[in-house]
Formats: structure tokens, C-alpha cells, sequence
């Protein structure tokens, strides 16, 4: 019976084999359009945004994150965890409202 450990590492390293070439396909299939735009003569409408990561998007994500755990607290059955939390929201929806 084969070692599990080296079966996961013969695994891992398939996965990654398919993954580059899936890579390498997208991006020889991106290279062909873009020939392909160029001696047509189309314009080029594409323009790649930078990717900024998992994060949320500062004031925005931060809404997002107060409103989420806003709706856990307000589902909880802990009373003043709920008063706390509901007065943190009041004083920090006043706050950006003033800014």
C-alpha cells in the first residue's frame, strides 16, 4: 500500500501541472485575440484592473462587516449584547453621516 503522504504530494504536483497549463492556454488564447485585434485593426477594449486582493474596499467593507455582525448580535438572545452593539452602530452610522 503506497504512503499517503507521498500519494498527496504525487496529487499536488498533478494539480499544479494542470493548473499551469491551464495558464498557459488562457494566456496563448489572450495572445491570439490581441493578434488577432491588431490585424483587423479593432480596438483594443480591454484594459486589466489591477487586483487589490480579498479585501473589502475600505469604508465600503467596513459598512458591510458592522451590518453582518449587527444582524448576528440583533439575532442573539443576549439583551445588552444587543444594546451595546446597536448603540456602537447609532454613534458609528452618526459619525460617517458627518463626515
Amino acid at each position: 500500500m503506497p504512503d499517503p503522504s507521498w500519494q498527496a504530494m504525487q496529487q499536488a504536483q498533478q494539480a499544479q501541472q494542470i493548473h499551469q497549463s491551464h495558464v498557459r492556454h488562457h494566456r496563448e488564447m489572450h495572445d491570439m485575440a490581441r493578434a488577432h485585434a491588431r490585424h483587423t485593426g479593432a480596438p483594443h477594449t480591454h484594459r486589466p484592473v489591477p487586483h487589490t486582493g480579498a479585501r473589502g474596499g475600505g469604508l465600503r467593507g467596513l459598512l458591510a462587516l458592522i451590518i453582518v455582525v449587527a444582524i448576528v448580535v440583533y439575532v442573539a438572545h443576549d439583551p445588552e449584547l444587543r444594546a451595546t452593539v446597536e448603540h456602537f452602530a447609532r454613534n458609528l452610522l452618526a459619525h460617517v453621516q458627518s463626515n
